[in-house]
């Protein structure tokens, strides 16, 4: 299964046996995902460790996410918030015959216009980022922070944001 995970594309998967593999990048770097049996996955991960492979926590995995932009369920988007509001419409396809499940709201959205934007937010002076923070934008629009934390790469602290659609310019974090 591990051979066929080097041939695979982005966002696609591949079963075998027990094991499926994904090519997801899910923090912004080319990267898989392995689902497997729990009775497996003990094994699996010191075989990836003895291979060199460096064990990071979640706060390496929301840095990384949050400095390519990506969304966290729970946080950045949910049931309430549409791909339309969250940066996300490169991942849904509505232009085929294809019918889902909300398909038709995403389509009026997209002829109206989402109500919400997901803006990204880069502190400027010194502080970290957190979610549920107020944040006004100079024209007025008021937001709220729905992750953040500090990007060492950066060297500053960074964020994700949503925002009334209208809203524009610099923001100010309260």
């Amino acid at each position: 299964c591990m051979a066929a995970a080097a041939e695979l594309r982005p966002f696609f998967g591949q079963p075998g046996g027990d094991w499926f593999v994904s090519r997801t990048g899910y923090t912004g770097e080319d990267g898989f995902e392995v689902a497997l049996p729990a009775a497996e996955a003990p094994a699996f991960w010191t075989a990836l460790v003895a291979a060199g492979v460096r064990p990071c926590g979640l706060g390496a995995r929301d840095t990384l996410r949050l400095e390519a932009g990506m969304n966290l369920y729970g946080q950045d988007m949910d049931e309430s918030v549409t791909p339309l509001e969250s940066g996300l419409a490169w991942t849904v396809v509505l232009d085929d015959a294809r019918d889902f499940i909300g398909k038709a709201a995403l389509l009026e959205q997209r002829h109206v216009g989402p109500r919400r934007r997901l803006a990204g937010l880069v502190l400027q002076e010194r502080g970290v980022l957190r979610s549920h923070q107020r944040v006004v934008a100079a024209d007025g629009g008021e937001g709220e922070v729905t992750s953040g934390t500090f990007a060492p790469t950066l060297e500053r602290s960074i964020g994700l944001a949503r925002f009334p659609v209208a809203t524009d310019g610099m923001v100010q974090v309260e």
